[in-house]
């Protein structure tokens, strides 16, 4: 395991913070910020009949939460990885871990940017994270289920960015919107990586019975993350001006093809569930 995690070090040596390589002059007003068939609108036929300038407000508002999901993300990574400092961490693990609080430092910087040139600071763009946060506070980075949940967290928005990035559709998004998903997942392979080796160092010597409670335990996070990032809030429909955001919203949490959305972006989080309750 050191040696996965010497290598992503070495990988993650020399820093590019994303702020200052994209070229935010490049910003198109009149393109889309995600592909019409990644929002959370797209399965209710609602779409069709939206004037052009409403659903480039919905792909702003749609990236948006994308961005706020990873700001919340990545606080908490932060908070709880430096909480108790790194005197008694390996080397390798050590410089990981501040490689990834210098990565995601940048990416809130680019978050906290697009955000606000979407119009969206203060807006309630994410569903409920109490919970969540309340538990991510509680999680030790000693411990398996900390980075279980950070594997969770990481996968599941890298794997819609890199949707958003590979969809071939008839109009291409904004250049800075395309920019900001591509820095992040340069980096974020190397973050999820790196979660996995760290949570194999330390669920390696949990007895099966522990396991399937922890597969239980991650099966509820995943489902409560989902609901919390991948689906609109009322709120962030209102900013929009939509009239009745309540019930759109609704509609699209109840929606199959949002769903299955849903669903293929946590395949990954899934398929490493299912490996950690094997013994």
């Amino acid at each position: 395991m050191s040696t996965v995690l010497h290598r992503l070090g070495a990988l993650g040596a020399t820093y590019n913070d994303p702020v200052a390589a994209i070229d935010w002059s490049k910003s198109e007003p009149d393109q889309p910020w995600l592909p019409p068939d990644l929002l959370s609108l797209a399965g209710l036929g609602l779409q069709a009949d939206m004037p052009r300038d409403v659903l480039l407000r919905l792909s702003q508002v749609e990236f948006a939460r994308l961005c706020a999901a990873g700001l919340w993300l990545e606080g908490l990574l932060i908070g709880r990885v430096a909480a108790t400092g790194f005197l008694a961490a390996e080397t390798d693990e050590t410089r990981v871990m501040l490689q990834e609080v210098r990565e995601e430092s940048g990416h809130g910087l680019m978050f906290l940017e697009m955000i606000e040139r979407a119009g969206l600071s203060g807006v309630p763009l994410l569903g409920p994270t109490r919970l969540l946060t309340e538990i991510a506070q509680r999680l030790d980075p000693k411990g398996p289920a900390f980075w279980a949940m950070v594997y969770i967290g990481e996968s599941v928005t890298d794997t819609y960015a890199l949707k958003a990035l590979k969809a071939s559709g008839t109009e291409e998004i904004c250049p800075v919107a395309r920019q900001v998903l591509y820095l992040h997942h340069r980096d974020e392979a190397r973050h999820i990586a790196a979660a996995r080796a760290f949570l194999d160092t330390r669920i390696s010597n949990m007895g099966h019975a522990k396991r399937l409670i922890f597969r239980q335990l991650l099966n509820t996070l995943l489902k409560r993350f989902l609901f919390a990032t991948l689906y609109p809030t009322a709120a962030s429909l209102q900013a929009m001006g939509m009239a009745n955001a309540n019930g759109a919203a609704a509609a699209a949490r109840a929606c199959p093809e949002r769903l299955a959305l849903a669903n293929s972006c946590a395949a990954s989080a899934r398929d490493l569930i299912e490996r950690t309750s094997e013994a």
